[in-house]
């Protein structure tokens, strides 16, 4: 559940500290006053749109932090341990936002993304905002609801992890028929391709050997004389070379070091390149001698060579990249070959999860029309008590053909809001003012069934009052017995029922605006609903009729 909500300088909020507890938890003020904005806050800190207005005039970065207990949280502890996020009994959410619009993330210290950030907050917080209703319309979310009313999701969960193996294998097994179809009309051109390289016989560096080899060939001439003048200019007949002339320098610094030593290092520098000269001969010898210009052997090579680029211009393919043509024509070839092996194995595994996942869908299917039947009577009797006596709430059903990714079935919402008038769907029938209170029933019964921890409603009792707010009221407190429930509302009826009050209160003068939020004390909490009930003219019977609220 939320334990701290701490807010600094978001629009009027300069500074908020509120420290919640379990219960019921209700959020009043005046309109305008910022009570939406406690929840904006909240939602900020979920991981909302962050809007760069929000962020206090005359300041330049706005930070909401939300405390949470998940000490029986096991979805939030595992998400935290999926990502890597050391965690204790206590999560602690942070966001930042400047004035140029730039918003981070931090959960316990780590900084996350936005969508990361809104996956953990559906694992905590489950709000019931102004757009609820307008959610509430579309098919894909009450099945969502009637699931979640059911089991949590668990089964369509189940259902939709082998619905999706079982399309994923479809496609794979439609590609392979339509494979096996075109290798009909393409093997006997890619078996003349691949026998035509096969002929060939590529080796994988052969191209740039051949190369180096044509090259050293070719220049045979050059190779003997360029060897012959380098070895007769380091040792000729004449004894000129400079091998002989490097000894002689040898011998002569020999004899100079004796009495100036400073030439030592220039005799053992003559002596390396003594060294060196006859290594280089030695070099240039061997290689002279292994030299064999075959003109058999170059003629060879260069044949060779040609066929190579005549097919790789064939194939319409780089010299350098034959190879790895060959390679993939040979791949592709082969797994034409296996690909009617493969066909009955695929089909196999496909029919089998369409077995599993039918046998899933249809589990779900009943699954889902008593958990309707259930729902459509809770919803029923809840309508009832909120002013629409005759109210008759139902869920039908529209088969499938075929197993869709929501399983055999769409669902809608039946609503007929008295006798005698003729129902239909919610999103036709019910008018504003029906649409929140059916909303409110719905929600307050799916939520039962949720293990969430901190539930939140947004003015779900507007256009309402009497003994109907009343029974809103007393829906929101039976259902924080299970959860931590946070209301933001205008009804004295509601806010009486709660078990702690929040209210939010705005200032104003000549250079600022600001909100405040505190928590009521009891004799404040009296004041507050006494307002609620007849407006700032507060009289002892108000005052009276707000402790009466408080005590039922």
């Amino acid at each position: 559940m939320l334990t701290d909500l701490n807010v600094k300088n978001l629009a009027t909020l300069s500074s908020v500290g509120l420290e919640l507890e379990s219960g019921f938890i209700a959020i009043t003020g005046d309109t305008g006053a910022g009570k939406s904005l406690v929840l904006d806050a909240l939602e900020l800190a979920l991981g909302a749109r962050a809007d760069s207005t929000l962020v206090r005039q005359g300041t330049n970065r706005a930070q909401v932090t939300a405390n949470f207990d998940i000490t029986y949280l096991d979805e939030a502890r595992l998400w935290l341990a999926n990502n890597e996020i050391e965690f204790d009994d206590e999560l602690i959410l942070r966001r930042t936002l400047t004035s140029e619009g730039r918003s981070r993330a931090f959960v316990n210290g780590v900084s996350i993304t936005t969508s990361q950030l809104k996956s953990l907050a559906e694992c905590i917080v489950l709000l019931h905002t102004q757009h609820a209703n307008q959610k509430l319309l579309q098919p894909k979310h009450q099945l969502k609801l009637l699931d979640n009313f059911s089991d949590q999701g668990r089964i369509r969960e189940e259902y939709a992890e082998i619905y999706d193996r079982y399309t994923e294998l479809k496609v794979q097994l439609a590609t392979l028929r339509e494979d096996a179809q075109q290798a009909i009309a393409e093997r006997e051109l890619l078996t003349f391709q691949v026998d035509e390289l096969n002929e060939l016989n590529l080796t994988e560096n052969e191209l740039g050997e051949l190369d180096q080899e044509q090259n050293q060939l070719s220049s045979g001439d050059f190779f003997n004389k360029s060897t012959e003048e380098i070895l007769a200019r380091l040792d000729n007949e004449n004894g000129n070379g400079l091998i002989e002339q490097v000894n002689r320098i040898t011998q002569i610094l020999g004899l100079l070091t004796e009495n100036n030593k400073e030439l030592i290092n220039a005799e053992e520098l003559i002596g390396q390149t003594q060294i060196a000269l006859s290594e280089i001969k030695g070099e240039v010898q061997r290689a002279k001698d292994r030299f064999d210009p075959d003109p058999a052997r170059l003629f060879w090579v260069e044949d060779r060579l040609s066929q190579i680029f005549q097919l790789a211009r064939k194939h319409k393919v780089e010299p350098e990249k034959l190879f790895a043509h060959h390679q993939a024509l040979v791949a592709r070839l082969d797994g034409m070959r296996h690909a009617n092996e493969r066909i009955p194995e695929l089909e196999y595994k496909v029919s089998e999860l369409f077995d599993q996942a039918k046998l899933k869908a249809e589990t779900l299917s009943s699954q889902r029309r008593r958990a309707a039947f259930s729902l459509s009577e809770i919803v029923t009797s809840y309508c009832q008590s909120l002013g629409m006596e005759h109210a008759y709430f139902d869920i039908r059903f529209e088969d499938h053909d075929d197993l869709t990714p929501h399983g055999l079935e769409a669902v809608q919402f039946f609503f007929q809001p008295n006798p005698g008038q003729s129902g239909g769907t919610l999103s036709k029938i019910a008018s504003g003012g029906e649409l929140s209170r059916v909303s409110l029933a719905i929600q307050v019964a799916t939520a039962s069934k949720l293990k969430m921890p901190t539930l939140v409603f947004d003015e779900v009792d507007v256009g309402i009052g009497g003994r109907t707010a009343t029974k809103v009221g007393e829906l929101l407190r039976d259902l924080s017995a299970n959860s931590q429930v946070l209301v933001v509302t205008h009804q004295p009826q509601v806010a009486g029922k709660a078990t702690a009050h929040l209210h939010v209160q705005k200032h104003a003068n000549v250079n600022s605006t600001q909100s405040e939020a505190k928590l009521l004390t009891k004799a404040e909490r009296i004041e507050e609903i006494s307002k609620m009930l007849g407006g700032y003219n507060i009289t002892d019977e108000t005052r009276k009729a707000a402790l009466q609220l408080l005590h039922h």
